[in-house]
């Protein structure tokens, strides 16, 4: 028997929980598929924006820490610069535990959540998709689908969205990714607390990541530990330059002796976009893309959970007025491309506008030397413009 639903939802990360609960909210018969088995880990540093956690009233028992300064250690000496994130302050979670509860909050709203389920085709008719193809060879009807299945997303890819973004080649689409490789150290509280306070830091260098950083972002018990750089300048493998950054960083190494290694994983993360700061359309018929799969992720931090959130909301209420008036034409959902543009647009738009005067500038500088030397300071310019930005937003916002 062949399933139909208003809504499928392929991914139960933050964008995915979240249209899925919109739009089960807005009485649509939504289906919510994931590949795992839930709660999962996931590798990311884990700072979600205190707006997040506001509006979903995340559980204390959810929050490891709360950031209120972020540290820089720029080379050649390593020392410390703190940035005080004053009302921008971030809460430290494990993606396991942070996704399965919006999971959990969308299937209380009458969602159908599939789990170990692969999507590996799309159903087409006439140009709009009207549902996906399981690996077990399954066929789930929909009048909409909402692709939230990461960097690499099949659903966009299948549906010929790749092609209309300019990376349908496999070259061009690592051009514009980020690889991440994170490991876990477990240190205990008491050391944590004395060594971290309430600050998650950041390292640069050409050692370290060629173009991006490392991170360490301390939770209760442990230290999530990861580096990203644009996958074309990667010249080793990418744990390659962790376990240098780990043995030749002294910062480092002090911050994490004698802690235990307890995981090690890696991903694909959307990186800055020569095309824009989202891939667009981010729309066709029958389709809509939230979160990572359309490239909703900051140029300069990397930060997504905020901006996944932000476009499954808008997802979700877009689904849900396309099903009441039973239009899933691309002329109708191009109103989710207005909505989010509108909500994190101008964000993300700006912080691209930044990375391309400041590191991105740095980066046509001829003398390699200069290049190097101007890039670190490049880098902590672009944080700061960042969040002096999103203080501001906040404001105008609160007002």
């Amino acid at each position: 028997m062949v399933e139909n639903y208003d809504v499928v939802v392929v991914g139960a990360g933050p964008a995915g929980s979240v249209a899925a609960l919109k739009a089960a909210e807005g009485g649509a018969n939504t289906l919510l598929l994931e590949r795992y088995h839930l709660p999962r880990y996931k590798l990311c540093g884990g700072g979600v924006a205190n707006w997040v956690i506001r509006r979903f009233d995340i559980p204390k028992e959810v929050l490891q820490r709360r950031y209120e300064v972020l540290s820089f250690f720029t080379p050649p000496r390593y020392d410390r610069h703190d940035l005080d994130l004053g009302t921008t302050s971030y809460f430290g979670v494990y993606r396991d535990e942070f996704d399965y509860y919006l999971t959990t909050m969308a299937v209380k709203k009458g969602v159908k959540l599939r789990e170990r389920m692969k999507v590996t085709g799309v159903i087409k008719d006439k140009g709009q998709i009207q549902g996906v193809i399981t690996s077990k060879g399954e066929k789930i009807l929909s009048s909409l689908v909402i692709a939230c299945d990461g960097a690499s997303s099949r659903i966009a890819k299948l549906s010929g969205m790749w092609g209309d973004w300019g990376h349908c080649s496999e070259k061009k689409w690592y051009d514009q990714m980020s690889y991440c490789v994170g490991i876990e150290v477990q240190l205990g509280k008491e050391i944590i607390d004395k060594r971290f306070e309430n600050s998650y830091m950041i390292f640069t260098g050409k050692d370290i990541a060629p173009l991006g950083y490392a991170w360490l972002f301390p939770k209760r018990e442990n230290v999530s530990v990861g580096l990203g750089s644009m996958a074309k300048t990667l010249e080793r493998k990418p744990m390659e330059y962790m376990n240098h950054f780990l043995k030749h960083n002294k910062v480092v190494s002090s911050l994490l002796e004698g802690g235990k290694l307890i995981m090690s994983k890696g991903a694909w993360l959307p990186a800055w976009k020569p095309i824009g700061s989202v891939y667009k359309p981010s729309f066709g018929a029958g389709l809509l893309i939230a979160g990572d799969a359309s490239g909703m992720v900051s140029s300069i931090t990397g930060e997504g959970i905020y901006y996944a959130v932000r476009g499954g909301i808008e997802a979700g209420v877009t689904a849900v007025e396309a099903v009441n008036e039973g239009d899933f034409s691309a002329n109708f959902l191009s109103k989710y491309q207005d909505r989010w543009q509108a909500s994190i647009g101008t964000v993300l738009d700006f912080q691209d506008h930044i990375f391309k005067e400041t590191v991105g500038k740095i980066l046509n500088i001829e003398d390699e030397k200069e290049r190097e030397e101007q890039y670190e300071r490049g880098f902590i310019q672009a944080f700061r413009m960042l969040i002096d930005f999103i203080q501001e937003y906040a404001k105008k916002k609160q007002n």
